[in-house]
Protein backbone atom coordinates (compact mmCIF):
# COMPACT_ATOMS: atom_id res chain seq x y z
CA UNK A 1 0.00 0.00 0.00
CA UNK A 2 3.03 2.26 0.77
CA UNK A 3 4.01 2.64 -2.97
CA UNK A 4 0.01 3.03 -4.22
CA UNK A 5 0.36 5.88 -2.02
CA UNK A 6 3.41 7.63 -3.31
CA UNK A 7 1.72 6.51 -6.89
CA UNK A 8 -0.40 8.38 -5.77
CA UNK A 9 1.11 11.11 -4.05
CA UNK A 10 2.81 11.79 -7.41
CA UNK A 11 0.44 11.75 -9.95
CA UNK A 12 -1.67 14.28 -7.90
CA UNK A 13 1.81 16.61 -7.15
CA UNK A 14 2.34 16.33 -10.67
CA UNK A 15 -0.89 17.52 -11.71
CA UNK A 16 -1.38 20.45 -9.77
CA UNK A 17 2.11 21.87 -10.93
CA UNK A 18 0.60 21.09 -14.28
CA UNK A 19 -2.64 22.94 -13.50
CA UNK A 20 -0.59 26.11 -11.87
CA UNK A 21 1.51 26.24 -15.21
CA UNK A 22 -1.78 26.22 -17.23
CA UNK A 23 -2.80 29.10 -15.48
CA UNK A 24 0.31 30.99 -15.48
CA UNK A 25 0.31 30.91 -18.82
CA UNK A 26 -3.04 30.66 -20.00
CA UNK A 27 -5.15 32.02 -17.31
CA UNK A 28 -6.24 35.71 -16.26
CA UNK A 29 -2.55 35.97 -14.25
CA UNK A 30 0.05 35.46 -17.76
CA UNK A 31 3.53 36.90 -15.56
CA UNK A 32 5.39 34.01 -16.82
CA UNK A 33 4.66 34.33 -20.59
CA UNK A 34 5.49 38.24 -20.07
CA UNK A 35 9.08 36.87 -18.35
CA UNK A 36 9.59 34.47 -21.72
CA UNK A 37 8.74 37.04 -23.98
CA UNK A 38 11.35 39.41 -21.81
CA UNK A 39 14.10 36.41 -22.04
CA UNK A 40 13.25 36.08 -25.96
CA UNK A 41 13.76 40.05 -26.50
CA UNK A 42 17.01 39.27 -24.32
CA UNK A 43 18.19 36.97 -26.04
CA UNK A 44 17.39 38.32 -29.43
CA UNK A 45 19.56 41.27 -28.92
CA UNK A 46 22.20 39.10 -27.57
CA UNK A 47 22.37 36.50 -30.22
CA UNK A 48 20.77 38.56 -33.05
CA UNK A 49 17.70 37.66 -35.04
CA UNK A 50 18.61 33.93 -36.16
CA UNK A 51 15.74 32.55 -33.87
CA UNK A 52 13.50 35.07 -35.01
CA UNK A 53 11.23 32.56 -36.57
CA UNK A 54 10.92 30.88 -33.15
CA UNK A 55 10.70 33.77 -31.08
CA UNK A 56 7.53 35.29 -33.62
CA UNK A 57 6.19 31.99 -33.51
CA UNK A 58 1.89 31.52 -32.70
CA UNK A 59 1.56 30.14 -29.47
CA UNK A 60 4.13 29.76 -26.46
CA UNK A 61 3.75 25.88 -26.28
CA UNK A 62 5.38 25.96 -30.16
CA UNK A 63 7.97 28.11 -29.19
CA UNK A 64 9.02 26.57 -25.91
CA UNK A 65 9.12 23.17 -28.07
CA UNK A 66 11.37 24.90 -31.06
CA UNK A 67 13.53 26.20 -27.87
CA UNK A 68 14.00 22.78 -26.20
CA UNK A 69 14.86 20.87 -29.60
CA UNK A 70 17.82 23.74 -30.16
CA UNK A 71 19.14 22.46 -27.06
CA UNK A 72 19.51 19.08 -28.39
CA UNK A 73 23.37 19.00 -29.76
CA UNK A 74 23.60 18.73 -33.85
CA UNK A 75 23.11 15.64 -35.37
CA UNK A 76 25.81 14.38 -37.09
CA UNK A 77 24.50 14.94 -40.57
CA UNK A 78 27.08 12.73 -42.36
CA UNK A 79 26.82 9.32 -40.91
CA UNK A 80 25.48 6.74 -43.20
CA UNK A 81 22.31 6.18 -40.45
CA UNK A 82 21.56 9.83 -39.98
CA UNK A 83 21.58 10.17 -43.90
CA UNK A 84 19.36 7.18 -44.49
CA UNK A 85 17.30 8.76 -41.63
CA UNK A 86 17.11 12.41 -43.53
CA UNK A 87 15.62 10.57 -46.73
CA UNK A 88 13.12 8.56 -44.93
CA UNK A 89 12.03 12.10 -43.05
CA UNK A 90 11.99 13.86 -46.52
CA UNK A 91 10.06 10.72 -47.96
CA UNK A 92 7.06 11.25 -45.10
CA UNK A 93 7.17 14.50 -45.41
CA UNK A 94 9.00 16.55 -43.12
CA UNK A 95 11.84 18.22 -44.98
CA UNK A 96 12.39 21.20 -42.63
CA UNK A 97 16.07 21.74 -41.88
CA UNK A 98 14.79 20.89 -38.10
CA UNK A 99 13.30 17.97 -38.64
CA UNK A 100 16.27 15.27 -37.64
CA UNK A 101 16.50 17.33 -34.48
CA UNK A 102 12.95 17.62 -33.77
CA UNK A 103 12.71 13.98 -34.41
CA UNK A 104 15.52 12.91 -31.93
CA UNK A 105 14.00 14.79 -29.52
CA UNK A 106 10.34 13.25 -30.05
CA UNK A 107 12.09 9.68 -29.41
CA UNK A 108 13.84 10.87 -26.75
CA UNK A 109 11.06 12.21 -25.16
CA UNK A 110 8.88 9.13 -25.62
CA UNK A 111 11.65 6.38 -24.51
CA UNK A 112 11.35 8.96 -20.84
CA UNK A 113 7.70 9.15 -20.73
CA UNK A 114 6.60 5.54 -21.16
CA UNK A 115 9.59 4.41 -19.28
CA UNK A 116 8.04 6.88 -16.81
CA UNK A 117 4.57 5.48 -17.25
CA UNK A 118 5.83 1.82 -16.85
CA UNK A 119 7.11 3.04 -13.64
CA UNK A 120 4.35 4.32 -12.21
CA UNK A 121 2.42 1.05 -13.88
CA UNK A 122 4.70 -1.29 -11.79
CA UNK A 123 3.89 0.66 -8.52
CA UNK A 124 0.76 0.93 -8.64
CA UNK A 125 0.46 -3.09 -9.37
CA UNK A 126 3.31 -3.46 -6.21
CA UNK A 127 5.98 -5.62 -8.56
CA UNK A 128 8.95 -5.86 -7.22
CA UNK A 129 12.13 -4.41 -8.06
CA UNK A 130 13.28 -7.13 -10.87
CA UNK A 131 9.86 -7.08 -12.55
CA UNK A 132 9.59 -3.35 -12.44
CA UNK A 133 12.87 -2.76 -14.44
CA UNK A 134 12.00 -5.27 -16.50
CA UNK A 135 8.69 -3.20 -17.06
CA UNK A 136 11.03 0.24 -17.55
CA UNK A 137 12.81 -1.79 -20.13
CA UNK A 138 9.96 -3.14 -22.01
CA UNK A 139 8.52 0.72 -21.69
CA UNK A 140 11.37 2.13 -23.20
CA UNK A 141 11.59 0.15 -26.29
CA UNK A 142 8.07 0.53 -26.73
CA UNK A 143 9.16 4.58 -26.68
CA UNK A 144 12.16 3.87 -29.60
CA UNK A 145 9.64 1.39 -32.26
CA UNK A 146 6.47 3.42 -31.78
CA UNK A 147 8.00 6.70 -33.19
CA UNK A 148 9.67 4.56 -35.71
CA UNK A 149 6.70 2.97 -36.82
CA UNK A 150 5.16 6.13 -36.96
CA UNK A 151 7.54 7.35 -39.57
CA UNK A 152 8.11 3.98 -41.33
CA UNK A 153 3.93 4.05 -41.76
CA UNK A 154 3.78 7.70 -43.25
CA UNK A 155 6.05 7.44 -45.79
CA UNK A 156 4.53 3.99 -46.91
CA UNK A 157 0.99 6.05 -47.00
CA UNK A 158 2.42 8.72 -48.64
CA UNK A 159 4.13 6.66 -51.55
CA UNK A 160 0.87 5.31 -52.50
CA UNK A 161 -0.73 8.83 -52.43
CA UNK A 162 1.20 9.85 -54.62
CA UNK A 163 1.74 6.79 -56.99
CA UNK A 164 -2.24 6.84 -57.38
CA UNK A 165 -1.63 10.69 -58.01
CA UNK A 166 0.92 9.96 -60.90
CA UNK A 167 -1.25 8.81 -63.47
CA UNK A 168 -3.69 11.74 -63.79
CA UNK A 169 -0.71 14.52 -63.61
CA UNK A 170 0.62 12.03 -66.70
CA UNK A 171 -2.54 12.79 -68.48
CA UNK A 172 -2.19 16.58 -67.43
CA UNK A 173 1.39 17.00 -68.19
CA UNK A 174 0.27 15.09 -72.06
CA UNK A 175 -2.17 18.02 -72.38
CA UNK A 176 -0.08 20.92 -71.10
CA UNK A 177 2.63 19.65 -73.74
CA UNK A 178 0.65 18.47 -76.70
CA UNK A 179 -0.80 22.42 -76.18
CA UNK A 180 2.85 23.61 -77.08
CA UNK A 181 3.96 24.53 -73.74
CA UNK A 182 7.21 23.21 -72.83
CA UNK A 183 8.31 20.43 -70.04
CA UNK A 184 9.39 23.11 -67.80
CA UNK A 185 6.43 24.79 -68.35
CA UNK A 186 3.88 22.28 -68.12
CA UNK A 187 5.46 21.18 -64.69
CA UNK A 188 5.24 24.29 -63.39
CA UNK A 189 1.21 24.39 -64.15
CA UNK A 190 0.18 20.89 -63.07
CA UNK A 191 2.23 21.22 -59.95
CA UNK A 192 0.23 24.24 -58.99
CA UNK A 193 -2.68 23.27 -59.73
CA UNK A 194 -2.80 19.67 -57.99
CA UNK A 195 -0.85 21.69 -55.25
CA UNK A 196 -4.21 23.68 -55.10
CA UNK A 197 -6.41 20.71 -55.09
CA UNK A 198 -4.30 19.66 -51.91
CA UNK A 199 -2.68 16.93 -53.58
CA UNK A 200 1.26 15.71 -52.24
CA UNK A 201 2.58 15.49 -55.83
CA UNK A 202 1.99 18.93 -56.63
CA UNK A 203 3.88 19.92 -53.37
CA UNK A 204 6.79 17.80 -55.59
CA UNK A 205 6.54 18.96 -58.85
CA UNK A 206 6.21 23.19 -57.52
CA UNK A 207 9.80 21.98 -55.69
CA UNK A 208 10.85 20.02 -59.49
CA UNK A 209 9.59 23.93 -61.13
CA UNK A 210 11.27 25.79 -58.69
CA UNK A 211 14.26 23.77 -59.00
CA UNK A 212 14.34 24.13 -62.78
CA UNK A 213 13.95 28.44 -62.29
CA UNK A 214 16.97 28.05 -60.17
CA UNK A 215 19.35 26.39 -62.70
CA UNK A 216 18.83 22.87 -62.31
CA UNK A 217 18.90 20.80 -64.89
CA UNK A 218 15.64 18.52 -65.67
CA UNK A 219 17.84 14.82 -64.89
CA UNK A 220 19.13 16.91 -61.19
CA UNK A 221 15.25 18.24 -60.48
CA UNK A 222 13.80 14.80 -61.61
CA UNK A 223 16.53 13.14 -59.56
CA UNK A 224 15.88 14.70 -56.69
CA UNK A 225 12.15 14.29 -56.98
CA UNK A 226 12.78 9.97 -57.03
CA UNK A 227 14.75 10.74 -54.22
CA UNK A 228 12.47 12.66 -52.24
CA UNK A 229 9.19 11.04 -52.98
CA UNK A 230 10.75 7.17 -53.19
CA UNK A 231 7.97 5.47 -55.49
CA UNK A 232 9.39 3.14 -57.96
CA UNK A 233 7.21 4.73 -61.03
CA UNK A 234 8.76 8.29 -61.05
CA UNK A 235 12.03 6.37 -62.29
CA UNK A 236 10.70 5.80 -65.82
CA UNK A 237 8.99 9.19 -65.66
CA UNK A 238 12.46 10.73 -64.92
CA UNK A 239 14.14 8.80 -67.93
CA UNK A 240 11.88 9.76 -70.05
CA UNK A 241 11.55 13.47 -69.71
CA UNK A 242 15.38 13.50 -70.13
CA UNK A 243 15.93 11.34 -73.13
CA UNK A 244 13.55 13.30 -74.80
CA UNK A 245 15.08 16.37 -73.84
CA UNK A 246 18.46 15.15 -74.75
CA UNK A 247 17.08 13.55 -78.31
CA UNK A 248 14.65 16.34 -79.05
CA UNK A 249 11.93 13.53 -79.77
CA UNK A 250 8.40 14.29 -79.21
CA UNK A 251 7.39 14.19 -75.33
CA UNK A 252 3.41 13.77 -75.77
CA UNK A 253 3.48 10.31 -76.87
CA UNK A 254 6.18 9.22 -74.34
CA UNK A 255 4.06 10.42 -71.45
CA UNK A 256 0.87 8.80 -73.05
CA UNK A 257 2.90 5.33 -73.51
CA UNK A 258 4.28 6.08 -69.94
CA UNK A 259 0.78 6.55 -68.35
CA UNK A 260 -0.60 3.42 -70.24
CA UNK A 261 1.87 1.40 -68.09
CA UNK A 262 1.81 2.78 -65.15
CA UNK A 263 -1.77 1.65 -64.85
CA UNK A 264 -1.23 -1.34 -66.18
CA UNK A 265 1.58 -2.27 -63.70
CA UNK A 266 -1.37 -0.58 -61.49
CA UNK A 267 -3.71 -3.18 -62.49
CA UNK A 268 -1.44 -5.83 -62.36
CA UNK A 269 -0.41 -5.19 -58.92
CA UNK A 270 -4.17 -4.84 -57.97
CA UNK A 271 -4.72 -8.44 -59.07
CA UNK A 272 -2.06 -9.48 -57.43
CA UNK A 273 -2.63 -8.28 -54.24
CA UNK A 274 -6.32 -9.82 -54.86
CA UNK A 275 -4.77 -13.16 -55.64
CA UNK A 276 -2.90 -13.39 -52.23
CA UNK A 277 -6.31 -12.52 -50.68
CA UNK A 278 -7.11 -16.53 -50.91
CA UNK A 279 -3.37 -17.64 -49.16
CA UNK A 280 -3.78 -14.50 -46.67
CA UNK A 281 -7.40 -15.84 -45.58
CA UNK A 282 -6.36 -19.40 -45.23
CA UNK A 283 -4.22 -18.85 -41.50
CA UNK A 284 -7.43 -16.66 -39.93
CA UNK A 285 -9.74 -19.95 -41.40
CA UNK A 286 -7.30 -22.55 -40.09
CA UNK A 287 -6.78 -21.22 -36.72
CA UNK A 288 -9.73 -19.52 -35.26
CA UNK A 289 -12.94 -19.84 -37.94
CA UNK A 290 -12.45 -23.95 -38.29
CA UNK A 291 -12.13 -24.60 -34.39
CA UNK A 292 -14.98 -23.17 -33.73
CA UNK A 293 -17.16 -24.84 -36.52
CA UNK A 294 -15.57 -28.28 -35.82
CA UNK A 295 -17.20 -27.14 -31.51
CA UNK A 296 -20.18 -26.87 -33.16
CA UNK A 297 -20.37 -29.42 -35.45
CA UNK A 298 -19.07 -32.48 -32.89
CA UNK A 299 -19.60 -30.60 -29.78
CA UNK A 300 -23.18 -32.49 -29.46
CA UNK A 301 -21.77 -35.55 -30.31
CA UNK A 302 -19.23 -35.52 -27.80
CA UNK A 303 -21.73 -34.50 -24.73
CA UNK A 304 -23.87 -37.35 -25.60
CA UNK A 305 -20.67 -39.89 -26.36
CA UNK A 306 -19.94 -38.51 -22.77
CA UNK A 307 -23.22 -39.29 -21.11
CA UNK A 308 -23.19 -43.04 -22.86
CA UNK A 309 -19.95 -43.45 -21.22
CA UNK A 310 -20.54 -41.95 -17.86
CA UNK A 311 -23.75 -44.25 -17.47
Amino acid sequence: MTAIYASLTIFFLVGAISLALYNALYGSHRGLEDRITEMAVTMRVSYGNASAIDIESPGFARSLFLWVTRKIPEPAYNTPEDLKLTQTLVQAGFASPEALRTFHFVRISAIVLLALAALLLSRLLGLDGVRSFMLMFVGAGAGVAIPNYYLSHRVKKRRQRIAAQLSDVLDLLVVCVEAGLGVGEAIKIVGAETQRQGQEIGVELSTVSAELGAGSTLAEAMKGFAARTGVDDIKPLASTLVQSEKLGAQIGPALHSLSDSIRNTRRTRAEEAAAKTTVKMLFPLVFFILPAMMAVILGPAMIQIMHTFSH
